[in-house]
């Protein structure tokens, strides 16, 4: 998926919960020919909230994504543990995943009911973490692709309504936005999404997060 002008908008959790409760009814867009709605299958809504959760909790890149099996999805007491797979010569990294608040965006619940439901239509033991599901709710056999794992998630942006930011499949920041402000430690964040020590774009993250913390406005008496 191409990037386009200026970033990609951080996803929260209550983003992830807003389109895990999004209407599965979508309406036509004005320049379809075919003036259907279309309902999405149940096995695309459990795939799209595993997807877009996991990919929240490990601040996963779309090819670390798509590159995900079974085998790289450990259930553990405490919840996940994932291992990422190294693309364009990152090392592999293993990510503690914990069970989260709430159902509609805990990637530990999300995640077991996906893989429940694909093998129970037909999914491969041990096979590729995330599969196409079409139109018809039919799941397909070969791996999700990098692209399309960012349309999956841009998709669900779209159609519970988040239109005013960019949100696409490059959206990664949101992990360490959303830790710094709940007190996390940088240096876990840093890990847990595979940016290395010196990566500019990490630190632009944390500055980001650190924004409104003791802010040069806060008590001055203004």
């Amino acid at each position: 998926m191409k990037r386009g002008r200026g970033k990609a908008a951080a996803i929260t959790p209550a983003d992830l919960r807003t389109m895990a409760n999004a209407p599965r009814e979508r309406q036509p867009q004005p320049t379809a020919r075919r003036r259907v709605v279309y309902r999405v299958p149940e096995l695309a809504r459990l795939r799209d909230q595993a997807l877009n959760s996991l990919k929240l909790a490990v601040a996963g890149r779309n090819e670390e994504m798509a590159l995900l099996d079974d085998a790289h999805i450990q259930v553990v007491d405490e919840g996940l543990k994932v291992t990422v797979p190294s693309v364009k010569g990152r090392p592999p990294r293993t990510d503690p995943v914990t069970y989260g608040e709430n159902r509609a965006s805990c990637p530990v619940r999300c995640w077991l009911a996906w893989k429940e439901a694909k093998l129970a239509a037909g999914a491969a033991p041990d096979g590729s973490a995330f599969l196409p599901v079409d139109q018809w709710g039919r799941l397909g056999s070969a791996r999700l692709s990098p692209d399309g794992v960012g349309r999956a998630l841009a998709r669900c942006a779209k159609y519970a309504g988040l239109t005013g930011r960019r949100i696409t499949g490059h959206s990664r920041r949101g992990l360490v936005t959303t830790g710094i402000k709940k007190g996390k430690r940088i240096d876990k964040l840093r890990r847990q999404g595979g940016w290395s020590a010196n990566s500019p774009v990490f630190w632009e993250y944390v500055d980001e997060g650190e924004m409104f913390e003791d802010a040069p406005t806060e008590g001055i008496g203004i």
